[in-house]
C-alpha cells in the first residue's frame, strides 16, 4: 500500500512538473505572439497572399495592363515624385494599384522629409512573361507567380539615392527604419535583397488588417 501511495504521489509530481512545464511554454508563447510582426518570418507566401488580397487578376503579359487601367485596377506611376525617382525599367512597367501608389509616395514623401535625400524605384508591375524573362539574369526574381505580377509590389534601392549610387549606412538604415515600421503597421511586407540591393516592398489590402489606412 505504501509503495502505490509512493508510486502515486510520484506520478502526481510528474504531472504537476509536465502541466506547470506546459504553461510555461503556452505563456511564452503567448508573450512572443503579442510581439510585432517585425518578429515574425516573413514568406514569399505571405507577399503573395497580400498581393492576391486586391482581387487583381494575374498580369500575363503587359498588353493587359490598358485593360487594368480602363477598370481602375492600375494607375500610372510618374517617373518622378515628391522623393522618389523611378530607374529606366527593363522588365516591369511604371503602373501599380492604387493603394500600392499611394504607400509609395507616402515611403518616398517621409524618407525625403526626414533625411532631405530621394530614393530610386528599380521595379513596379511585371508581366508573366517579363518574370520568365527576369528570372534568366536575376536568381532573386521568384519562380512561378510573383506580387509584382498584380500590381501591389515595387523595389526600392538601397544604395541610390538623390540620383547617385552610394553606400549610405544611414540613408539604408533610415528607409529600413520607415518599412519596418509600416509592417508593424500592417501596411506592407518587405524583404531586403542582397544581389540586387533593392528593398522588396508589397503592399496590403487594408481588409486583411484591423489599422487605420494610409
Amino acid at each position: 500500500m505504501k509503495k502505490l501511495i509512493a508510486l502515486s504521489c510520484f506520478c502526481l509530481g510528474i504531472y504537476s512538473s509536465a502541466q506547470s512545464q506546459e504553461s510555461y511554454i503556452l505563456a511564452e508563447n503567448t508573450s512572443k505572439n503579442s510581439i510585432s510582426i517585425s518578429t515574425k518570418k516573413i514568406t514569399y507566401d505571405d507577399h503573395l497572399e497580400a498581393a492576391k488580397s486586391f482581387s487583381m487578376p494575374i498580369i500575363e503579359n503587359f498588353d493587359e495592363i490598358d485593360g487594368m487601367v480602363i477598370l481602375k485596377k492600375l494607375v500610372a506611376v510618374p517617373e518622378e515624385g515628391n522623393g522618389y525617382t523611378i530607374e529606366k525599367l527593363t522588365h516591369s512597367k511604371a503602373f501599380l494599384n492604387p493603394k500600392a501608389k499611394s504607400v509609395l509616395e507616402k515611403i518616398a514623401s517621409q524618407f525625403l522629409d526626414e533625411n532631405n535625400v530621394t530614393i530610386a524605384v528599380t521595379s513596379l508591375t511585371r508581366s508573366e512573361e517579363s518574370q520568365s524573362s527576369l528570372r534568366k539574369v536575376n536568381s532573386n526574381a521568384a519562380k512561378g507567380d510573383s506580387s509584382h505580377n498584380y500590381g501591389a509590389a515595387f523595389d526600392l534601392s538601397y544604395t541610390k539615392f538623390n540620383n547617385k549610387y552610394t553606400y549610405s549606412k544611414k540613408h539604408r538604415e533610415n528607409l529600413e527604419a520607415i518599412l519596418k515600421q509600416l509592417q508593424e503597421d500592417g501596411k506592407i511586407y518587405y524583404i531586403k535583397e542582397y544581389r540586387q540591393h533593392c528593398f522588396h516592398v508589397t503592399v496590403r489590402n487594408p481588409e486583411q488588417f484591423k489599422s487605420t489606412t494610409m
